[in-house]
């Protein structure tokens, strides 16, 4: 197939149908609802992976390779490469021209299949672990969006990929969701800009929907914690809240990446409620009086520029977040506490929180929307959102 229409190559580890909707996801959506085709390619795993008896990779990240692509919303193909090579050998520095040919299926096969065309317009990066793609894939301009401190998800991965460096000068704009994560890549180039996460605006200001059949039964007041439940969250927090708070209802909704603490000794304002669609989480919200950000402050989360908070405000709800020095610097209207009690009082204070107050949150959520954010990126860039 043919066409004229423009084109965007993503390059977001996680596929498009997972339990929460991520950055990356969010600008594919963005970018077919502006009228482009958009091929969004996750993770790249180690083919021989799969020999083994438990290869350590998610099934759908399995069936999207076999199948060689799935239509997951309206212009949107996700796809998944494996490589003959291992991450930590196909990377290495010389090798590139030969481990650029060695993806399955190749890169250009997908772009013909998909895309009608030998060549995108746009490549999108999010820089680490992906700069082999900027050899594997013609294109007219090529961003690099650095979404994490890669560094704070295993003691043995590193910022500093082989390719790196090539990989941003050879960019025609780069960006960093934090400060943090900025200045880590500063010594590589010196024009990286800041553009923090956003929210999906019309989803989560959304009025009058119903409330979910799992808050049901549960009183009111209700704090609520949306998002996984890994190493970066403060169990201890939560868990000392709800006791020094009996009369307000503690929601986590979210899958667990951790081992799931006993239920003896959690008390009956807790609720551990798993994780929901992403498409239920604006009613979920929307049925809440404040929201929650437990996060602990470790080399991941000093580089994080949490998309729950947006989300939270664009909802209306008062924000008690654990304090770390990215959100003090975006200067978002939000409680930032440094320990249990500051926490609780935050908390409190939200809950008195009136309608005004609410709306105001929801007016400075209009400002960090993803379209915006997506059209400051792509103005630097010199590439028009809109068709010509």
């Amino acid at each position: 197939m043919t066409s004229l229409r423009r084109t965007v190559v993503i390059s977001e580890p996680h596929p498009y149908r997972t339990a929460g909707k991520l950055g990356g996801h969010h600008y594919a959506d963005l970018f077919a609802r502006h009228g482009w085709r958009v091929l969004l390619f996750s993770a790249t795993f180690n083919r021989w992976r799969l020999l083994l008896p438990s290869p350590g990779i998610a099934q759908e990240s399995i069936d999207l390779w076999r199948s060689g692509g799935s239509l997951v919303a309206p212009e949107i193909v996700n796809v998944t490469l494996t490589h003959l090579l291992p991450e930590r050998i196909r990377n290495v520095a010389g090798w590139s021209g030969i481990s650029s040919r060695l993806y399955s299926p190749s890169p250009g096969k997908l772009l013909r299949r998909w895309l009608g065309s030998d060549r995108v317009n746009l490549l999108w990066l999010n820089g680490n672990g992906d700069g082999l793609l900027r050899q594997a894939i013609p294109h007219d301009k090529m961003l690099v969006r650095i979404i994490d401190n890669y560094e704070g998800f295993s003691a043995g991965y590193s910022n500093f990929h082989p390719m790196m460096r090539k990989t941003l000068e050879a960019a025609d704009g780069v960006f960093a969701c934090s400060h943090f994560v900025r200045d880590l890549y500063g010594g590589f180039r010196r024009d990286i800009e800041v553009v923090p996460n956003g929210v999906d605006l019309d989803r989560f200001s959304e009025a009058g929907l119903m409330e979910p059949e799992l808050l049901k039964g549960i009183p009111h007041p209700r704090a609520v914690y949306v998002g996984a439940v890994a190493a970066w969250f403060d169990w201890d927090l939560m868990l000392a809240l709800a006791k020094r708070m009996p009369a307000v209802h503690v929601l986590v909704i979210g899958p667990w990446l951790r081992a799931e603490p006993s239920p003896a000794g959690i008390p009956e304002n807790l609720h551990l409620l798993g994780p929901v669609p992403y498409a239920l989480v604006p009613a979920v919200l929307s049925h809440c009086s404040v929201g929650l950000v437990p996060f602990l402050l470790n080399d991941l989360v000093k580089g994080v520029s949490p998309i729950k908070v947006y989300e939270y405000l664009a909802a209306g709800i008062p924000v008690v977040s654990l304090r770390w020095p990215e959100l003090e610097i975006e200067k978002l209207p939000i409680t930032l506490a440094s320990s249990l009690d500051e926490f609780v009082e935050g908390v409190g204070q939200a809950l008195s929180c009136s309608e005004s107050g609410r709306r105001e949150l929801k007016e400075f959520a209009k400002e960090c929307s993803w379209e915006k954010r997506l059209r400051k990126l792509l103005k630097q860039v010199e590439v028009d959102l809109d068709e010509e």
